[in-house]
């Protein structure tokens, strides 16, 4: 069996996983410019703040789009774990759709809280207008979304379940939900409420 195979069923944790600690290993001395335990501490507090501002989005992402399993529709949980067409899903099933989807929430907006440290660096050393600048801050949810729906569709590929256009369709939607996950803490994090 290729190494390619035996990560396929577990690519988009083991993906989304990776792209998080690589964000908070690389992203702090780049953006404060010096390699030392204060850029590290800055990280661990915004990583702290990113996760108590977005666990409530987390749990709606997570728990709202349970009908979406139920209704054999998509789901965050590998598609390994969907039962056969004419049975419905067990409860384990569905726990592991909702942890998969909250924790995937929150990993993007640790990207994004982590990519506020680019964004604030960019800003100051740059004669491009703001206007014309990317927030990375919003492209570290969009990074998460896009590499879930990428991840998953390989995970069909390779699943018992064959992979329709409903399928293809639901994982873009069940992807686009992460994406505003780092906008949705800080709306949070800033008082918007919930």
């Amino acid at each position: 069996m290729s190494l390619a195979a035996r990560l396929r069923p577990v690519s988009v944790p083991l993906g989304i996983g990776v792209l998080v600690a690589g964000m908070a290993v690389v992203v702090p001395p780049l953006a404060l410019g010096e390699l030392t335990a204060r850029a590290y501490l800055l990280t661990a507090a915004l990583i702290i703040i990113s996760i108590a501002s977005a666990t409530p989005y987390a749990v709606v992402v997570g728990v709202g789009t349970l009908p979406l399993l139920y209704a054999g529709l998509g789901s965050y949980a590998s598609p390994r774990r969907f039962p056969p067409r004419d049975e419905r899903p067990d409860i384990w099933t569905g726990l592991w759709h909702v942890a998969a989807g909250g924790a995937y929430a929150l990993a993007a907006a640790i990207v994004g809280a982590i990519a506020i440290g680019i964004d604030f660096t960019t800003a100051s050393e740059t004669a491009v207008p703001t206007v014309l600048q990317p927030s990375f801050f919003h492209l570290g949810g969009v990074v998460v979304a896009a590499l879930y729906v990428c991840c998953q569709l390989w995970r069909y590929e390779g699943a018992v379940r064959e992979r329709d256009r409903r399928a293809v369709a639901w994982t873009l939607v069940l992807g686009g939900l992460l994406a505003p996950a780092p906008a949705v803490a800080l709306w949070v994090f800033g008082g918007g409420g919930l």
